[in-house]
């Protein structure tokens, strides 16, 4: 009988629970989260879904992220966080379509270990003071008068729990400096590429979606979850990393924060079931580079994500053919349409992240090398890698947006 209740109560039984474990135990744990994602709707956006699925993962921790993303109206924003938040249980999602001025402090029940899903920044605006107070301590106790029998006292109301508030906005409303620093910003992506995956997606006959295995899925998000001990011996290369911060913006501090919270969400989905205190491991910064480098550069600059993109590939393409390369060259490697990456690599010539080889070339081909101002956010996994040798010669760690191993050697 007990055994009939405890199914009742999961909704899984023993096989599915053990397909749960199985899926926790897969190196490509982060790439089946990602790709199930997309599955449920969702074309492109590859970053934006591990971003969205690292910080619902990390809604157990002491200070869980929050994340703005931010794209034009009918970008689908709302589509993204809404498929992405299908991975985890109903019951740790709080989804509001706006909040009045003293909701949070009058709603019921604890938000530690939720997700506060708003569906627009604006709609929020009017609760921004809790909602700051809950991000940055955990905490409200807000005090209101009250009038009863022609008398008039005050009463005391609390609500606890720092949420992961996830949260959409469009170019033309403005964040609140205050907001701005408490949320990771990540443009969606509106080019025009992505525009005709889109729409020569649903040109195709419509595809039913299958949610058979979503609680599957959602009883692994549910068994991730940071413990005490876990993150209390971290690796001494992270002192390199934090001294090549540009360190000249008071905002690095906040994003330092982010940085270690997602780093720490990618550890505990690499090291589940290990029975041992977790730490980050410089894999798992090398994960956290490749997804969020670009997000946390473009952020610190205000300039679209898809340029410091685009300047990472010419640095790459740099160190690989020890020359400076042509628009197709990176158009290849992004695969991307040629015009497209034009566009933006004018616009990244103009703020310096991407330069123009001197001297004329047959055919008066343009080549390009990583400009001046091309460094963003993080220090390179090579960098760290080589000034740090007690890491090793060579580190590999499997790329979330493709599922393939990659490697990291000196």
């Amino acid at each position: 009988m007990a055994k009939n209740k405890k199914r009742k109560k999961t909704g899984l039984s023993k096989i599915d629970m053990e397909k749960a474990v199985s899926l926790l135990n897969d190196p490509l744990f982060l790439y089946k989260a990602c790709r199930r994602i997309g599955k449920l709707g969702v074309i492109g956006e590859k970053r934006n879904r591990v971003i969205l699925a690292l910080a619902g993962i990390a809604r157990t921790f002491p200070k869980p992220p929050s994340v703005l993303i931010k794209g034009p109206t009918s970008s689908g924003k709302s589509t993204l966080v809404r498929a992405a938040l299908q991975l985890f249980p109903p019951d740790c999602v709080v989804e509001r379509a706006g909040l009045s001025e003293k909701a949070l402090a009058h709603g019921k029940g604890s938000l530690a270990n939720k997700i506060l899903f708003i569906h627009e920044y604006r709609c929020g605006k009017a609760a921004q003071q809790l909602l700051r107070l809950l991000q940055s301590e955990g905490k409200i106790v807000h005090e209101f008068t009250t009038l009863g029998l022609g008398k008039r006292g005050t009463r005391t109301v609390q609500r606890v729990g720092s949420p992961v508030v996830i949260t959409t906005t469009t170019p033309e409303v403005k964040v609140f400096e205050d907001d701005a620093t408490r949320f990771l910003s990540s443009d969606v992506d509106a080019s025009p590429s992505q525009n005709l995956a889109i729409v020569t997606a649903r040109a195709q006959e419509p595809k039913s979606v299958n949610r058979k295995d979503l609680p599957i899925w959602q009883t692994a998000m549910s068994l991730l979850k940071y413990k005490k001990g876990d993150f209390e011996h971290p690796p001494k290369w992270l002192k390199y990393v934090a001294k090549h911060l540009p360190l000249d913006n008071v905002r690095v501090r906040r994003d330092w924060d982010r940085l270690l919270t997602f780093s720490s969400a990618i550890a505990l989905c690499r090291s589940f079931g290990c029975g041992q205190p977790v730490d980050i491991e410089f894999s798992d910064y090398c994960v956290a580079y490749h997804v969020l480098e670009p997000v946390f550069a473009s952020t610190l600059r205000g300039l679209p994500t898809q340029e410091f993109i685009l300047a990472e590939a010419v640095r790459k393409l740099n160190y690989q053919l020890k020359r400076a390369v042509t628009v197709h060259e990176v158009a290849k490697k992004l695969n991307r349409k040629e015009p497209v990456v034009y566009k933006h690599i004018k616009r990244a010539v103009r703020h310096k992240l991407i330069e123009y080889e001197s001297g004329t070339r047959e055919k008066n081909v343009k080549r390009l090398l990583a400009g001046k101002e091309a460094s963003g956010f993080l220090p390179h996994p090579k960098l760290v890698l080589k000034r740090n040798p007690e890491i090793g010669r060579k580190v590999k760690y499997v790329d979330p947006f493709t599922g393939k191993w990659r490697k990291v050697e000196r």
